[in-house]
Protein backbone atom coordinates (compact mmCIF):
# COMPACT_ATOMS: atom_id res chain seq x y z
CA UNK A 1 0.00 0.00 0.00
CA UNK A 2 1.01 3.57 -0.61
CA UNK A 3 3.04 5.41 2.40
CA UNK A 4 3.82 8.69 3.22
CA UNK A 5 7.35 9.88 2.09
CA UNK A 6 9.33 12.31 2.57
CA UNK A 7 11.92 12.27 0.40
CA UNK A 8 11.09 12.16 -3.49
CA UNK A 9 13.09 8.76 -4.95
CA UNK A 10 14.52 9.50 -8.58
CA UNK A 11 14.50 6.60 -10.86
CA UNK A 12 17.69 6.30 -12.59
CA UNK A 13 18.33 5.31 -15.82
CA UNK A 14 21.12 3.48 -17.14
CA UNK A 15 24.09 4.99 -19.23
CA UNK A 16 23.90 3.36 -22.96
CA UNK A 17 27.09 1.96 -24.81
CA UNK A 18 27.18 4.15 -28.10
CA UNK A 19 25.89 1.82 -30.84
CA UNK A 20 28.72 2.06 -32.47
CA UNK A 21 31.28 1.20 -29.91
CA UNK A 22 32.33 -1.65 -28.14
CA UNK A 23 31.83 -6.07 -28.06
CA UNK A 24 28.41 -6.52 -30.96
CA UNK A 25 24.73 -7.50 -29.60
CA UNK A 26 22.09 -7.93 -31.80
CA UNK A 27 18.96 -6.89 -30.57
CA UNK A 28 14.87 -6.55 -32.04
CA UNK A 29 12.27 -9.30 -31.47
CA UNK A 30 12.30 -13.09 -31.96
CA UNK A 31 10.22 -13.19 -34.74
CA UNK A 32 8.92 -11.10 -37.90
CA UNK A 33 6.04 -11.48 -39.65
CA UNK A 34 5.91 -11.08 -43.49
CA UNK A 35 3.79 -12.72 -46.45
CA UNK A 36 5.19 -15.05 -49.42
CA UNK A 37 5.29 -13.98 -52.50
CA UNK A 38 5.83 -10.31 -51.76
CA UNK A 39 9.25 -7.64 -51.37
CA UNK A 40 10.94 -9.21 -48.06
CA UNK A 41 12.70 -6.31 -45.71
CA UNK A 42 14.09 -6.82 -41.98
CA UNK A 43 17.27 -5.40 -41.52
CA UNK A 44 18.86 -7.16 -38.17
CA UNK A 45 19.30 -4.42 -35.70
CA UNK A 46 22.42 -4.76 -33.87
CA UNK A 47 24.76 -2.79 -32.21
CA UNK A 48 28.34 -2.58 -31.23
CA UNK A 49 31.91 -1.57 -33.46
CA UNK A 50 31.82 -1.33 -36.94
CA UNK A 51 32.39 -2.80 -39.15
CA UNK A 52 30.23 -5.97 -38.37
CA UNK A 53 29.74 -8.96 -40.27
CA UNK A 54 26.23 -10.71 -40.58
CA UNK A 55 25.60 -14.13 -41.28
CA UNK A 56 21.56 -16.07 -40.94
CA UNK A 57 21.52 -19.64 -41.42
CA UNK A 58 18.13 -21.66 -42.11
CA UNK A 59 16.48 -18.56 -44.35
CA UNK A 60 13.26 -19.58 -46.25
CA UNK A 61 13.88 -19.56 -50.12
CA UNK A 62 14.09 -16.61 -52.38
CA UNK A 63 15.09 -14.72 -49.16
CA UNK A 64 18.70 -13.53 -48.77
CA UNK A 65 21.12 -11.45 -46.69
CA UNK A 66 23.46 -8.95 -47.31
CA UNK A 67 26.35 -9.52 -44.67
CA UNK A 68 27.71 -5.79 -44.29
CA UNK A 69 24.85 -4.53 -43.45
CA UNK A 70 22.35 -7.06 -41.77
CA UNK A 71 19.70 -6.63 -44.77
CA UNK A 72 17.52 -9.52 -45.35
CA UNK A 73 15.30 -9.10 -48.70
CA UNK A 74 13.93 -10.78 -51.73
CA UNK A 75 10.50 -12.85 -51.95
CA UNK A 76 9.11 -16.08 -49.82
CA UNK A 77 8.32 -18.19 -51.96
CA UNK A 78 5.75 -20.27 -49.58
CA UNK A 79 4.03 -19.95 -45.99
CA UNK A 80 5.19 -21.48 -42.64
CA UNK A 81 7.66 -20.68 -39.76
CA UNK A 82 11.21 -20.80 -40.56
CA UNK A 83 13.38 -20.62 -37.46
CA UNK A 84 16.94 -18.61 -38.12
CA UNK A 85 20.05 -18.27 -36.60
CA UNK A 86 21.63 -14.77 -36.56
CA UNK A 87 25.00 -13.96 -36.39
CA UNK A 88 27.21 -10.61 -36.13
CA UNK A 89 30.89 -10.36 -35.13
CA UNK A 90 33.17 -7.64 -35.19
CA UNK A 91 36.96 -7.47 -34.18
CA UNK A 92 35.42 -8.25 -30.72
CA UNK A 93 33.96 -10.98 -30.66
CA UNK A 94 30.82 -12.93 -32.25
CA UNK A 95 27.22 -13.10 -30.79
CA UNK A 96 24.35 -15.40 -32.14
CA UNK A 97 20.62 -14.90 -31.72
CA UNK A 98 17.65 -17.42 -32.81
CA UNK A 99 15.12 -15.64 -34.52
CA UNK A 100 11.70 -16.90 -36.27
CA UNK A 101 10.77 -15.53 -40.11
CA UNK A 102 6.81 -16.44 -40.08
CA UNK A 103 5.34 -16.15 -43.34
CA UNK A 104 2.07 -16.08 -43.89
CA UNK A 105 1.22 -15.72 -40.54
CA UNK A 106 0.40 -11.88 -40.56
CA UNK A 107 2.55 -8.55 -40.05
CA UNK A 108 3.24 -6.63 -36.79
CA UNK A 109 3.39 -9.83 -34.37
CA UNK A 110 5.48 -7.24 -32.43
CA UNK A 111 4.14 -3.47 -32.02
CA UNK A 112 5.52 -1.37 -34.89
CA UNK A 113 8.48 0.46 -33.51
CA UNK A 114 10.10 4.09 -35.12
CA UNK A 115 9.04 7.44 -35.42
CA UNK A 116 6.53 10.04 -36.87
CA UNK A 117 6.16 13.31 -38.09
CA UNK A 118 3.44 15.31 -36.55
CA UNK A 119 4.77 15.88 -33.06
CA UNK A 120 8.09 17.04 -34.44
CA UNK A 121 7.06 18.95 -37.37
CA UNK A 122 3.05 19.35 -37.97
CA UNK A 123 2.53 21.01 -41.32
CA UNK A 124 6.28 21.61 -41.80
CA UNK A 125 6.65 18.50 -42.65
CA UNK A 126 8.77 17.99 -46.32
CA UNK A 127 11.58 15.46 -47.89
CA UNK A 128 14.40 16.80 -45.61
CA UNK A 129 12.77 16.29 -42.80
CA UNK A 130 12.10 12.80 -43.53
CA UNK A 131 15.22 12.36 -44.77
CA UNK A 132 17.10 13.82 -41.33
CA UNK A 133 14.62 11.92 -39.61
CA UNK A 134 15.74 8.85 -40.70
CA UNK A 135 19.28 9.66 -40.83
CA UNK A 136 18.71 10.75 -37.58
CA UNK A 137 17.66 7.08 -36.34
CA UNK A 138 20.96 6.17 -37.81
CA UNK A 139 23.01 8.28 -36.41
CA UNK A 140 21.62 8.01 -32.54
CA UNK A 141 21.30 4.30 -32.30
CA UNK A 142 17.66 3.93 -32.35
CA UNK A 143 17.37 1.77 -35.58
CA UNK A 144 20.62 -0.25 -34.66
CA UNK A 145 17.92 -0.82 -31.54
CA UNK A 146 14.82 -1.60 -33.30
CA UNK A 147 12.98 2.12 -34.17
CA UNK A 148 12.37 1.06 -38.47
CA UNK A 149 9.29 3.05 -39.97
CA UNK A 150 9.65 6.36 -40.75
CA UNK A 151 6.64 7.89 -41.13
CA UNK A 152 5.20 11.34 -42.85
CA UNK A 153 2.14 12.18 -40.99
CA UNK A 154 -0.70 14.34 -42.75
CA UNK A 155 0.91 17.65 -45.29
CA UNK A 156 2.10 16.01 -47.73
CA UNK A 157 -0.60 15.92 -49.86
CA UNK A 158 -1.26 17.43 -52.93
CA UNK A 159 -3.59 17.23 -56.17
CA UNK A 160 -4.97 14.11 -57.57
CA UNK A 161 -2.77 12.92 -60.78
CA UNK A 162 -0.43 11.16 -62.07
CA UNK A 163 -0.32 7.61 -63.88
CA UNK A 164 -3.20 5.92 -61.55
CA UNK A 165 -5.16 9.13 -60.83
CA UNK A 166 -3.94 9.19 -57.62
CA UNK A 167 -3.05 12.01 -54.64
CA UNK A 168 0.32 13.41 -55.40
CA UNK A 169 2.68 15.18 -53.20
CA UNK A 170 2.64 18.51 -53.00
CA UNK A 171 5.99 20.38 -54.34
CA UNK A 172 7.30 19.76 -50.45
CA UNK A 173 8.03 16.28 -52.10
CA UNK A 174 9.48 16.28 -55.02
CA UNK A 175 9.96 12.62 -55.31
CA UNK A 176 8.40 10.25 -52.93
CA UNK A 177 9.35 7.50 -54.78
CA UNK A 178 13.29 8.33 -54.66
CA UNK A 179 12.63 9.31 -50.97
CA UNK A 180 11.03 5.50 -49.62
CA UNK A 181 14.10 4.46 -51.78
CA UNK A 182 16.60 6.43 -50.02
CA UNK A 183 14.46 5.53 -46.64
CA UNK A 184 14.90 1.93 -47.83
CA UNK A 185 18.64 2.01 -48.26
CA UNK A 186 19.05 3.28 -44.58
CA UNK A 187 17.82 -0.41 -43.74
CA UNK A 188 14.27 1.23 -42.64
CA UNK A 189 10.52 1.63 -44.06
CA UNK A 190 8.39 4.60 -44.82
CA UNK A 191 5.07 5.46 -43.59
CA UNK A 192 2.35 7.62 -45.22
CA UNK A 193 -0.74 9.28 -43.78
CA UNK A 194 -4.43 9.56 -45.45
CA UNK A 195 -8.26 9.35 -44.72
CA UNK A 196 -11.47 8.21 -46.17
CA UNK A 197 -12.48 11.57 -45.95
CA UNK A 198 -12.73 14.22 -48.81
CA UNK A 199 -9.89 16.60 -46.55
CA UNK A 200 -7.94 15.13 -43.90
CA UNK A 201 -6.98 16.48 -40.64
CA UNK A 202 -3.19 18.96 -40.92
CA UNK A 203 -3.62 21.99 -42.03
CA UNK A 204 -6.33 24.99 -42.95
CA UNK A 205 -6.06 26.06 -46.48
CA UNK A 206 -4.62 29.22 -45.69
CA UNK A 207 -1.60 27.68 -43.62
CA UNK A 208 -1.38 25.74 -46.86
CA UNK A 209 -1.51 28.33 -49.37
CA UNK A 210 0.97 30.40 -46.38
CA UNK A 211 3.51 27.34 -46.30
CA UNK A 212 4.30 25.74 -49.40
CA UNK A 213 1.47 27.86 -51.84
CA UNK A 214 -0.73 24.78 -52.09
CA UNK A 215 -4.65 23.63 -52.17
CA UNK A 216 -6.80 22.36 -49.29
CA UNK A 217 -5.55 18.42 -48.65
CA UNK A 218 -7.63 15.95 -50.07
CA UNK A 219 -8.57 12.38 -49.13
CA UNK A 220 -9.52 9.26 -50.68
CA UNK A 221 -12.45 10.43 -51.28
CA UNK A 222 -14.40 12.82 -53.45
CA UNK A 223 -17.68 14.87 -54.13
CA UNK A 224 -20.48 15.06 -52.25
CA UNK A 225 -21.29 13.27 -48.83
CA UNK A 226 -22.35 9.44 -49.04
CA UNK A 227 -25.48 9.39 -47.45
CA UNK A 228 -24.41 5.49 -46.61
CA UNK A 229 -22.67 7.36 -43.47
CA UNK A 230 -24.17 8.75 -40.94
CA UNK A 231 -23.30 10.65 -38.61
CA UNK A 232 -20.71 11.35 -41.53
CA UNK A 233 -18.47 14.62 -40.83
CA UNK A 234 -17.25 17.07 -37.81
CA UNK A 235 -18.00 20.84 -37.48
CA UNK A 236 -15.18 21.23 -39.58
CA UNK A 237 -16.67 19.95 -42.94
CA UNK A 238 -14.91 16.58 -43.22
CA UNK A 239 -16.83 13.33 -44.67
CA UNK A 240 -16.86 10.27 -46.78
CA UNK A 241 -17.26 11.75 -50.23
CA UNK A 242 -20.06 9.68 -52.66
CA UNK A 243 -16.46 9.23 -54.58
CA UNK A 244 -14.05 6.56 -53.58
CA UNK A 245 -10.73 6.04 -54.75
CA UNK A 246 -8.84 4.22 -52.18
CA UNK A 247 -7.98 1.75 -55.37
CA UNK A 248 -6.20 4.59 -57.12
CA UNK A 249 -4.02 5.42 -53.91
CA UNK A 250 -2.93 2.07 -52.95
CA UNK A 251 -1.63 1.30 -56.58
CA UNK A 252 0.26 4.90 -55.80
CA UNK A 253 1.59 3.90 -52.54
CA UNK A 254 2.69 0.74 -53.97
CA UNK A 255 4.66 1.76 -56.93
CA UNK A 256 6.17 4.50 -54.38
CA UNK A 257 7.27 1.73 -52.10
CA UNK A 258 5.33 2.85 -48.49
CA UNK A 259 5.68 0.36 -46.05
CA UNK A 260 3.27 1.26 -43.56
CA UNK A 261 -0.32 3.15 -43.79
CA UNK A 262 -1.36 5.57 -41.23
CA UNK A 263 -5.48 5.95 -41.64
CA UNK A 264 -7.30 8.61 -39.99
CA UNK A 265 -10.99 9.64 -39.63
CA UNK A 266 -13.73 9.78 -37.17
CA UNK A 267 -15.74 7.76 -36.39
CA UNK A 268 -13.86 4.85 -37.79
CA UNK A 269 -16.31 3.28 -39.04
CA UNK A 270 -16.02 -0.62 -40.34
CA UNK A 271 -17.42 0.15 -43.88
CA UNK A 272 -14.32 2.72 -44.74
CA UNK A 273 -11.83 0.57 -43.10
CA UNK A 274 -12.67 -2.70 -44.58
CA UNK A 275 -12.34 -0.71 -48.23
CA UNK A 276 -9.10 0.02 -47.49
CA UNK A 277 -8.32 -2.97 -45.11
CA UNK A 278 -8.95 -5.15 -48.39
CA UNK A 279 -6.95 -3.61 -51.03
CA UNK A 280 -3.93 -3.14 -47.75
CA UNK A 281 -4.28 -7.13 -47.69
CA UNK A 282 -4.03 -7.76 -51.84
CA UNK A 283 -1.60 -5.22 -52.36
CA UNK A 284 1.58 -6.22 -54.05
CA UNK A 285 3.73 -5.42 -51.20
CA UNK A 286 3.37 -5.72 -47.12
CA UNK A 287 1.88 -2.59 -45.21
CA UNK A 288 1.20 -2.53 -41.77
CA UNK A 289 -2.02 -0.67 -41.23
CA UNK A 290 -2.60 1.69 -38.55
CA UNK A 291 -6.11 3.55 -37.84
CA UNK A 292 -7.99 6.53 -35.67
CA UNK A 293 -8.63 8.32 -33.97
CA UNK A 294 -12.24 6.85 -32.50
CA UNK A 295 -11.41 3.15 -33.16
CA UNK A 296 -14.47 1.76 -31.11
CA UNK A 297 -15.40 -1.72 -29.30
CA UNK A 298 -18.60 -2.34 -31.15
CA UNK A 299 -16.23 -2.69 -34.31
CA UNK A 300 -13.98 -4.84 -32.67
CA UNK A 301 -14.19 -7.81 -34.98
CA UNK A 302 -13.81 -5.77 -38.49
CA UNK A 303 -10.63 -3.60 -37.01
CA UNK A 304 -8.40 -6.74 -35.77
CA UNK A 305 -9.47 -8.40 -39.57
CA UNK A 306 -7.98 -5.50 -41.57
CA UNK A 307 -6.24 -3.56 -39.66
CA UNK A 308 -2.40 -3.87 -36.98
CA UNK A 309 -3.19 -1.29 -34.59
CA UNK A 310 -5.68 0.61 -33.80
CA UNK A 311 -6.79 4.13 -31.55
CA UNK A 312 -9.77 5.57 -29.98
CA UNK A 313 -7.79 8.02 -27.98
CA UNK A 314 -7.15 11.44 -28.40
CA UNK A 315 -3.43 12.90 -30.13
CA UNK A 316 -0.60 12.79 -27.52
CA UNK A 317 0.38 16.33 -25.84
CA UNK A 318 3.76 16.72 -23.94
CA UNK A 319 1.55 17.59 -20.62
CA UNK A 320 1.07 15.33 -17.62
CA UNK A 321 -3.03 15.36 -18.18
CA UNK A 322 -2.30 13.68 -21.76
CA UNK A 323 -0.13 11.31 -20.11
CA UNK A 324 -2.45 10.45 -17.76
CA UNK A 325 -5.26 10.18 -20.19
CA UNK A 326 -3.75 7.91 -22.70
CA UNK A 327 -2.12 5.43 -20.44
CA UNK A 328 -4.64 5.46 -17.38
CA UNK A 329 -7.81 7.81 -17.29
CA UNK A 330 -9.53 7.04 -20.40
CA UNK A 331 -12.89 7.62 -21.02
CA UNK A 332 -15.45 4.10 -20.07
CA UNK A 333 -11.84 2.89 -19.44
CA UNK A 334 -11.01 2.12 -23.07
CA UNK A 335 -7.94 0.59 -22.73
CA UNK A 336 -8.83 -2.13 -20.27
CA UNK A 337 -11.80 -3.35 -22.68
CA UNK A 338 -9.31 -3.12 -25.69
CA UNK A 339 -6.56 -5.64 -23.44
CA UNK A 340 -8.36 -8.82 -24.06
CA UNK A 341 -7.93 -8.42 -27.82
CA UNK A 342 -4.60 -7.19 -28.05
CA UNK A 343 -2.53 -9.92 -29.42
CA UNK A 344 0.15 -10.70 -32.26
CA UNK A 345 -0.63 -8.44 -34.93
CA UNK A 346 -3.40 -6.41 -33.57
CA UNK A 347 -2.45 -4.07 -30.97
CA UNK A 348 -4.13 -1.12 -29.00
CA UNK A 349 -2.29 2.00 -30.04
CA UNK A 350 -2.29 4.81 -27.10
CA UNK A 351 -0.42 6.98 -30.53
CA UNK A 352 2.40 8.35 -30.97
CA UNK A 353 5.05 9.05 -28.16
CA UNK A 354 4.75 12.94 -27.19
CA UNK A 355 8.38 12.40 -25.57
CA UNK A 356 11.57 14.74 -26.35
CA UNK A 357 11.61 17.95 -28.39
CA UNK A 358 8.50 19.04 -29.57
CA UNK A 359 7.71 21.16 -32.51
CA UNK A 360 7.57 25.12 -32.34
CA UNK A 361 8.35 26.25 -35.78
CA UNK A 362 9.36 25.28 -39.33
CA UNK A 363 12.89 24.98 -38.45
CA UNK A 364 12.97 25.10 -34.34
CA UNK A 365 11.66 22.66 -31.62
CA UNK A 366 11.26 23.06 -27.59
CA UNK A 367 12.16 21.05 -25.28
CA UNK A 368 9.62 18.53 -23.74
CA UNK A 369 7.65 19.85 -20.95
CA UNK A 370 7.04 16.64 -19.10
CA UNK A 371 9.61 16.26 -16.10
CA UNK A 372 11.78 13.31 -16.09
CA UNK A 373 10.08 11.55 -14.04
CA UNK A 374 6.87 11.68 -16.36
CA UNK A 375 8.28 10.70 -19.52
CA UNK A 376 9.94 7.58 -17.47
CA UNK A 377 6.34 6.64 -16.47
CA UNK A 378 4.63 7.51 -20.24
CA UNK A 379 8.08 5.36 -21.71
CA UNK A 380 7.21 2.68 -19.09
CA UNK A 381 3.58 2.41 -19.65
CA UNK A 382 3.60 2.51 -23.28
CA UNK A 383 6.27 -0.58 -23.69
CA UNK A 384 4.53 -2.22 -20.90
CA UNK A 385 1.03 -2.36 -22.21
CA UNK A 386 2.10 -2.88 -25.20
CA UNK A 387 1.64 -0.06 -27.49
CA UNK A 388 3.79 0.39 -30.57
CA UNK A 389 6.58 2.52 -29.61
CA UNK A 390 6.54 5.54 -32.50
CA UNK A 391 8.38 8.42 -31.67
CA UNK A 392 7.96 11.86 -32.71
CA UNK A 393 10.03 14.40 -32.27
CA UNK A 394 13.06 16.14 -33.56
CA UNK A 395 15.67 13.73 -33.39
CA UNK A 396 18.89 15.95 -34.23
CA UNK A 397 18.26 18.01 -30.67
CA UNK A 398 17.53 14.81 -28.26
CA UNK A 399 19.11 15.25 -24.54
CA UNK A 400 21.45 12.62 -23.21
CA UNK A 401 18.26 11.48 -20.78
CA UNK A 402 16.29 11.08 -23.70
CA UNK A 403 18.50 8.85 -25.70
CA UNK A 404 19.22 6.26 -22.84
CA UNK A 405 14.96 6.89 -22.18
CA UNK A 406 14.75 5.36 -25.80
CA UNK A 407 17.48 2.97 -26.39
CA UNK A 408 17.06 1.04 -23.04
CA UNK A 409 17.47 -2.42 -25.07
CA UNK A 410 15.63 -4.33 -21.95
CA UNK A 411 12.70 -2.37 -21.29
CA UNK A 412 12.37 -2.28 -25.69
CA UNK A 413 12.77 -6.19 -25.27
CA UNK A 414 9.69 -6.40 -22.36
CA UNK A 415 7.30 -4.27 -25.20
CA UNK A 416 8.35 -6.51 -28.13
CA UNK A 417 7.88 -10.19 -26.78
CA UNK A 418 7.06 -12.46 -28.94
CA UNK A 419 4.57 -14.00 -26.64
CA UNK A 420 1.99 -10.59 -27.33
CA UNK A 421 0.16 -10.65 -24.46
CA UNK A 422 -1.07 -7.56 -22.76
CA UNK A 423 -0.25 -6.19 -19.49
CA UNK A 424 -3.14 -6.37 -17.04
CA UNK A 425 -3.87 -4.26 -14.35
CA UNK A 426 -3.07 -6.28 -10.76
CA UNK A 427 -3.74 -2.88 -8.50
CA UNK A 428 -4.89 0.04 -8.13
CA UNK A 429 -5.37 2.51 -5.59
CA UNK A 430 -7.24 6.07 -6.25
CA UNK A 431 -8.62 8.32 -3.27
CA UNK A 432 -8.02 11.47 -1.23
CA UNK A 433 -8.00 11.86 2.79
CA UNK A 434 -10.46 14.43 4.08
CA UNK A 435 -7.02 15.10 6.56
CA UNK A 436 -4.92 17.61 4.84
CA UNK A 437 -1.72 15.72 6.15
CA UNK A 438 -2.27 12.64 4.78
CA UNK A 439 -1.53 12.67 0.68
CA UNK A 440 -3.22 11.68 -2.61
CA UNK A 441 -3.46 8.30 -3.42
CA UNK A 442 -3.26 7.59 -7.31
CA UNK A 443 -1.09 4.49 -8.09
CA UNK A 444 -1.72 1.38 -10.63
CA UNK A 445 0.49 -1.94 -10.82
CA UNK A 446 0.70 -3.33 -14.14
CA UNK A 447 1.76 -7.20 -15.14
CA UNK A 448 2.79 -8.75 -17.65
CA UNK A 449 3.63 -12.18 -18.57
CA UNK A 450 6.55 -12.96 -21.04
CA UNK A 451 7.56 -15.63 -23.19
CA UNK A 452 10.45 -16.99 -21.15
CA UNK A 453 8.01 -17.49 -18.25
CA UNK A 454 9.61 -14.34 -16.64
CA UNK A 455 6.81 -11.29 -15.51
CA UNK A 456 7.50 -7.55 -16.23
CA UNK A 457 5.99 -5.40 -12.87
CA UNK A 458 5.15 -1.63 -14.20
CA UNK A 459 4.70 0.47 -10.29
CA UNK A 460 2.91 3.78 -11.51
CA UNK A 461 3.06 6.71 -9.29
CA UNK A 462 0.65 9.23 -10.07
CA UNK A 463 -0.39 11.13 -7.10
CA UNK A 464 1.68 14.51 -6.17
CA UNK A 465 3.67 12.65 -3.79
CA UNK A 466 6.15 10.01 -3.22
CA UNK A 467 4.92 7.03 -2.52
CA UNK A 468 6.09 3.19 -1.76
CA UNK A 469 4.75 0.43 -3.53
CA UNK A 470 4.00 -3.17 -3.23
CA UNK A 471 3.39 -6.29 -4.65
CA UNK A 472 2.20 -9.61 -3.44
CA UNK A 473 4.36 -12.17 -5.13
CA UNK A 474 1.36 -15.04 -4.51
CA UNK A 475 -1.01 -12.33 -6.59
CA UNK A 476 1.56 -13.34 -9.50
CA UNK A 477 1.78 -17.01 -8.96
CA UNK A 478 5.05 -17.15 -7.81
CA UNK A 479 6.29 -19.31 -4.57
CA UNK A 480 9.72 -19.25 -3.44
CA UNK A 481 12.93 -16.31 -3.66
CA UNK A 482 12.60 -15.07 -7.41
CA UNK A 483 15.64 -13.03 -9.43
CA UNK A 484 14.16 -9.53 -9.21
CA UNK A 485 15.90 -7.32 -11.61
CA UNK A 486 15.39 -3.03 -12.32
CA UNK A 487 15.38 -2.64 -15.76
CA UNK A 488 15.43 1.21 -16.00
CA UNK A 489 18.91 0.84 -13.76
CA UNK A 490 19.67 -2.21 -15.77
CA UNK A 491 20.37 -3.60 -12.21
CA UNK A 492 20.07 -6.92 -10.46
CA UNK A 493 18.02 -6.36 -6.99
CA UNK A 494 18.44 -10.08 -5.78
CA UNK A 495 16.18 -12.38 -4.25
CA UNK A 496 12.76 -11.09 -3.11
CA UNK A 497 10.29 -13.29 -1.59
CA UNK A 498 6.66 -12.72 -0.63
CA UNK A 499 6.53 -9.42 -1.02
CA UNK A 500 8.27 -7.13 -3.73
CA UNK A 501 8.58 -3.13 -2.48
CA UNK A 502 9.95 -0.09 -4.24
CA UNK A 503 10.19 3.39 -3.95
CA UNK A 504 8.54 5.38 -6.45
CA UNK A 505 8.97 9.39 -7.40
CA UNK A 506 5.90 11.97 -7.73
CA UNK A 507 4.60 11.03 -11.19
CA UNK A 508 7.00 8.82 -11.77
CA UNK A 509 7.40 4.80 -12.39
CA UNK A 510 9.58 1.35 -12.15
CA UNK A 511 9.99 -1.34 -14.53
CA UNK A 512 11.00 -4.51 -12.66
CA UNK A 513 11.77 -8.30 -13.92
CA UNK A 514 10.56 -10.89 -12.19
CA UNK A 515 12.24 -14.59 -12.94
CA UNK A 516 11.16 -17.25 -10.71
Amino acid sequence: MPEKETINPVVQIAEVTPWDQGPVAIHGPKIFGASANKPFSYTIPATGKRPLKFKAEGLPEGLKLDPANGQISGEAHCDGDFEVLLSAENQHGKTEKRFTIAIGRGLALTPPMGWNSWNAWRHWVDDDKIRAAAQDLVKTGLAARGYSYVNIDSCWQGKRGGEYGAIQPNRKFPDMGSLAKHVHSLGLKLGIYSTPWTIPWGCTEEEARENWDGDQLIGCSSGEIDPKYTPNSIPEGRFVGIDKHEAQDMDQWVKWGVDYLKYDWSPTDPESLERMGRLVKKAGRDIVMSICTNARLADVEAIKKWTNMWRGLEDTDDIWPNVLRNAFLTEDDRNENWRPHVEPGSWNDLDMLALGPQFKSATTSTPNRLSHDEQITSMTAWALYPSPLILSCDLSALTDFELRLFSNEEVIAVNQDSLGKPAVRLWEKRGQSLQATEPEQNARIWARSLADGSIAIGFFNLAEAPASLSVELKDLGLTGPVSARNLWERRDIGQVQDQLSIQVPTHGAQLILLKQ
